[in-house]
């Protein structure tokens, strides 16, 4: 198996440390490498050696090395520990947010200990809870819903992680869940405008995989880790996240599945500067760029990319960064086509936003407004970082459409 980055490793060190709440001055008093040193171990301009690692092992061990004390640390910080599934504020902040998990599967998971022996109808559980949370995220946004994604990581999920397995296979399958739901977190973050509790999230969901050893899964947590440097403008490191997706990936994955890696790959060549090399990664995936679905997806992939959409979205990103307008719009024009606006609102507008923008800036102002028509309502209902940032681009490209128009309101085009 390849190596991790420098990135992901330096980032886990980083984590371990804050977690202790020590600072990279005091750390350095107490030992040989200066805080210059260990801040470039951190951030990844350097790779740190085993040395390094070792050390951080041995003073802040579990915080460093145990997934599941990790996993729960982070989603504490993330928001505070209200009750568990069971209790009348949960079931009250749940009923705020209009999401209604399966009742079968949260009763299932409710009062589990570490004594409990978990087979696969509770990793199951799990992945119905999952689910839920999922649909609603797609729908509702990354504001909507992250306190409760949050508290399942640390509470129910953890201490399901603690306990006795039926079998080997049930322990993979549970870690392996275990890695889809702090994928949501991380992305609900990320869209919340909290990138690095998204990245912290998606390094736990890394740690949990490693754990479960499901081949190619580890691949699909560095492609988003790849992607959200591209997406926040921080993009030095995607590259070599991307290339170690790929290789990851390499044999353990169908044909959709590779294009959605090697798409990735070419919009961190773009995003950097490299372009001949994003342009040899688009020409790799172009034979996969169809509507259809040609080979079974794994389900923590099959979740997120439930058809060819987010591969011909990424596609249209790599062209917009490249500075082909042309073929950019048309692949935003097809990925909006390709998904349902009724079970995956947030990105079916984000889609179309984007394409009803290069639209207009190519002078088919007629077709942008009919674009934009019936995606600026979501945006302005979700509740996501991204969808308000879309939005403001929107205004900024055709401030003549809004004129007269309160802040805070749409148009009427």
């Amino acid at each position: 198996m390849t190596a991790l980055p420098p990135a992901v490793v330096g980032a886990r060190l980083r984590m371990a440390r804050e977690a202790a709440g020590m600072t990279l001055g005091t750390l350095a008093v107490r030992t040989s490498w200066s805080k210059s040193a260990l801040g470039h171990f951190e951030t990844g301009r350097r790779n740190p050696p085993a040395a390094v690692i070792t050390f951080y092992e041995e003073l802040f061990g579990h915080l460093a090395a145990d997934p599941v004390t990790s996993m729960a640390a982070v989603g504490r910080a993330d928001v505070d520990r209200r009750s568990f599934l069971t209790t009348a504020t949960y079931s009250m902040a749940l009923s705020a947010t209009a999401l209604a998990l399966p009742k079968e599967a949260v009763a299932r998971i409710v009062g589990l200990n570490d004594s409990h022996v978990v087979g696969m109808p509770e990793v199951e559980a799990v992945r119905a809870v999952t689910d839920a949370f999922l649909r609603f995220d797609e729908v509702r946004g990354g504001g909507m819903g992250r306190t409760a994604v949050a508290e399942f990581l640390a509470t129910d999920v953890a201490t399901l992680l603690r306990s006795r397995f039926a079998d080997p296979t049930v322990r993979t399958a549970a870690f392996s869940a275990a890695a889809e739901l702090a994928y949501i977190a991380g992305f609900k973050a990320h869209d919340a405008g909290a990138d690095q509790v998204g990245q912290r999230y998606y390094l736990k969901a890394l740690g949990l995989v490693e754990h479960a050893q499901v081949p190619g899964q580890d691949a699909w947590i560095l492609r988003i880790l790849a992607l959200q440097g591209a997406d926040i403008n921080k993009a030095t490191f995607s590259p070599a996240l991307a290339e170690a997706a790929l290789n990851r990936g390499r044999g353990h994955l169908g044909p959709d599945a590779t294009a959605l890696l090697m798409i990735a790959a070419a919009r961190c060549y773009a995003e950097t500067g490299r372009r001949s090399e994003a342009l040899a990664a688009l020409r790799a995936a172009e034979p996969y760029m169809s509507t259809e679905l040609t080979s079974e997806q794994p389900r923590w992939i099959s979740m997120w990319a439930p058809n060819k959409a987010i591969l011909v979205d990424q596609a249209a990103k790599t062209f917009l960064t490249l500075g082909d307008q042309a073929n950019a719009v048309v692949h935003y024009e097809l990925a909006a086509s390709m998904w349902n606006k009724q079970t995956h609102a947030r990105v079916w507008a984000l889609s179309t936003a984007q394409a009803g923008r290069l639209q207009w800036k190519r002078g088919d102002y007629v077709t942008a407004v009919n674009t934009w028509r019936p995606a600026l309502p979501i945006l302005h209902s979700i509740d996501s970082t991204r969808t308000a940032k879309a939005l403001t681009a929107v205004r900024r490209t055709a401030p003549e459409l809004f004129a007269g128009t309160a802040a805070g309101s749409l148009p009427q085009l």
